[in-house]
């Protein structure tokens, strides 16, 4: 019987599922496209499209010259729960290191962070979560943190101008024990957190930043932060959603 099927798209079904059995591990290079255009009797125009429909899939990487391969599905997991909890704090004011720093760490990576500070007017939807009056000021802390040298994940932290006014907040430096506990010892504890996470594809600054491959979305985690009833830090961290997975451990 004569397949239906576009032949590009016999020779991407054949490719995905050698990947997702292990017959090709990550990190394992693809055929050459001459090798598959013999092997399949295609056109090499055939062949790439089957090859760039696995890209976009995200799961080989882009040729672009250059040898395709499995892509590798190294994910950092994030405990959206427990990495604000009290034992969490206090174990990076002992250590005197943040919770990217003590993720990373514990996943066996080398963290940095590049760190940009701002004063300016927030975008409507935080301004709303911080409850800020119509056309206050607010400060941003944005970092783009990285692991082995690599980026990793873009991550902006929003709050009310005169909490951060004056504070290691507004330095372009790591805050040693990490921002939850400094707003603590600020007398703003957080007392509680409301998440949401979205899902979308990036937007050209952040594919370029982030380096993120084709076809492969990002997840955007907002967490906003309260003190008793008054939001006192909205972040927003950018990852690549082949780069991460976020834990929520909810009591039964």
């Amino acid at each position: 019987m004569v397949s239906e099927r576009p032949k590009h798209a016999e020779i991407a079904d054949d490719l995905r599922d050698l990947i997702t059995r292990g017959m090709l591990a990550p990190g394992d290079p693809l055929p050459p496209e001459h090798e598959l255009c013999d092997t399949y009797g295609a056109s090499r125009g055939t062949v790439r499209r089957a090859l760039a429909a696995l890209a976009g899939e995200g799961l080989v990487t882009n040729g672009q010259g250059r040898a395709r391969h499995v892509r590798h599905d190294r994910r950092l997991t994030f405990h959206a729960s427990s990495s604000e909890s009290r034992a969490a704090l206090e174990e990076r004011r002992a250590r005197g290191i943040d919770a990217w720093v003590a993720d990373v760490e514990a996943h066996g990576g080398h963290p940095s962070q590049q760190i940009t500070i701002t004063i300016e007017q927030p975008p409507a939807e935080i301004a709303e979560l911080l409850q800020l009056p119509a056309g206050d000021l607010a400060a941003a802390r944005r970092r783009l943190r990285l692991i082995d040298g690599h980026p990793h994940n873009l991550n902006t932290s929003w709050y009310p101008r005169w909490i951060a006014e004056g504070t290691p907040i507004m330095q372009p430096a790591d805050v040693p024990q990490g921002v939850s506990v400094l707003l603590a010892d600020l007398r703003h504890a957080q007392t509680r957190y409301v998440d949401k996470v979205t899902a979308r594809m990036p937007d050209p600054d952040e594919t370029r930043r982030l380096r993120i491959g084709s076809g492969v979305p990002v997840m955007v985690h907002t967490r906003t932060g309260y003190a008793g009833d008054d939001p006192v830090r909205v972040a927003v961290t950018v990852w690549p959603a082949d780069r991460a997975q976020i834990v929520f451990e909810l009591p039964a």
